[in-house]
């Protein structure tokens, strides 16, 4: 239910419970204070009231009198809102003057305050009143009560109700209307992101203007770049990779169909033995090539996705990698050495990419190496780093030609026809990958190449 709520609503989901809350509370306290005063303020008119009817009683020998004109009772019993009662007693609750006889408080009479102010009902009528306790002549005490409806006080109390209610009402409506217009004003910035990415082609992966943008959206703005970045370098090596596969699989596909085509016609059987021989020939070299290419594919994209890194026991790998290339090397009665130091560190690397490494160095020292030849693979630890070395009595490559031969499909001026100019840049994108290095320098034979690869190894 929530995912479903744009950012306006949630925040007031969130805040107007609370702010609701606070403000009923708010309403209920204040209300609580505002009658007590205004009970206060009532009650002390209702006080003077008593006083001043308290003034106009008159004690002499133990009797009492009260003097209250007509012009003065009237004044007295007129009230807009109110019915007014008032009552004069005596100790034995005998009536001296009044227009009601009043209840009396709780308690005894002589007990308490001279003043005091109580509830009650009179005819099932509530009632407010106030007795006041005087003493004419040092022994009588008269009790002047004085007692009024609640009509005034029940006006006023719904009258402030009222103006709390509309008064929170709209300060409700006022954080409702800031909510939404500052929402809107705060997340303009992300609209103005959101109708520029809408605007774009899915090839337009430019980066997003972040200028005259929040912090805070700047950060996520700078974090999509970065992304946008990555997807332009991926697909751009996506697109070179398919230009440059087309261009070399073109050339050995149309010989294939060629020597096909010759196949078909020809009616000499030893011809069409030789032509098969060459299809097959050209097949495995077109094999070769397209496993090169998704070497060196998935070598380039490794920058932008995570390696499968594992402590792999170098030993193991080098043996394995050489295993699987002797019988290429038999063929051409090549002599393939292993030199191994002893107590290798294990390296954190990609195994399959390490292999397809080593496995391209040996693999273009066997290709350019004559019949008869000599091979040596090499891992030995050096400083820091572990070096993995290819040392063969081929014909070398010249120290002019060897920064230019590591591109893809760049080869020497002595190499072979059937090479496709893969091997070295295979070898060499996968030894950045894992922050090492390729080089190539002329061997310690009379003739022939060394090539060798050093890569960092994990410190403690």
């Amino acid at each position: 239910m929530l995912e479903r709520l744009s950012l306006r609503q949630r925040l007031l989901l969130w805040l107007l419970p609370s702010t609701a809350a606070l403000t009923l509370a708010w309403i209920v306290g204040t209300y609580a204070v505002a009658q007590h005063f205004v009970g206060r303020v009532y009650d002390w008119a209702l006080e003077d009231t008593a006083r001043t009817l308290a003034g106009q009683v008159r004690v002499e020998r133990g009797t009492a009198t009260v003097n209250l004109p007509a012009p003065a009772l009237r004044m007295l019993e007129f009230d807009e809102f109110d019915q007014i009662y008032f009552s004069v007693t005596d100790p034995q609750g005998r009536q001296l003057a009044g227009n009601q006889s009043l209840p009396s408080p709780p308690g005894r009479g002589d007990d308490g305050p001279r003043v005091r102010f109580y509830l009650d009902t009179v005819d099932g009528t509530p009632l407010r009143l106030v007795q006041y306790r005087m003493r004419g002549d040092g022994s009588v005490a008269i009790y002047v009560r004085v007692a009024e409806t609640l009509h005034k006080r029940k006006n006023l109390a719904r009258e402030m109700m009222v103006y709390m209610l509309g008064s929170q009402l709209l300060f409700l409506a006022g954080i409702v209307f800031l909510v939404w217009y500052g929402v809107g004003r705060g997340i303009a910035p992300l609209n103005r992101v959101r109708d520029a990415i809408a605007r774009r082609t899915h090839e337009d992966l430019s980066p997003l203007d972040e200028r005259g943008l929040p912090s805070e959206v700047q950060q996520q703005v700078h974090v999509i770049n970065e992304l946008m970045a990555r997807l332009a370098h991926t697909l751009s090596m996506q697109r070179n990779f398919v230009a440059d596969a087309t261009h070399q699989l073109r050339t050995p596909i149309a010989v294939l169909r060629t020597q096909a085509e010759l196949a078909q016609r020809a009616h000499d059987g030893e011809a069409l033995r030789a032509l098969l021989a060459q299809m097959d020939a050209a097949t495995l070299r077109l094999s070769r090539l397209a496993t090169q290419l998704l070497s060196l594919s998935r070598a380039e994209l490794g920058r932008a996705e995570a390696l499968s890194l594992a402590d792999l026991d170098v030993a193991e790998l080098v043996e394995d990698c050489v295993a699987a290339l002797v019988p290429a090397a038999l063929a051409k009665r090549i002599e393939l050495r292993v030199a191994i130091a002893a107590d290798l560190p294990r390296l954190h690397a990609d195994r399959q990419l390490l292999h397809e490494l080593l496995a391209n160095l040996i693999d273009n020292a066997i290709r350019y190496t004559p019949p008869g030849g000599r091979i040596e693979v090499e891992a030995q630890r050096r400083g820091d780093a572990l070096r993995l070395a290819v040392s063969d009595d081929g014909p070398g490559i010249p120290e002019a030609e060897r920064e230019r031969v590591v591109e893809r499909f760049r080869r020497g001026s002595k190499a072979d026809s059937e090479g496709s100019g893969l091997g070295l840049a295979i070898a060499r994108e996968i030894a950045a990958l894992h922050g090492g290095a390729l080089t190539l320098e002329s061997s310690a034979h009379a003739s022939g190449l060394r090539a060798s690869v050093e890569l960092p190894l994990a410190r403690d």
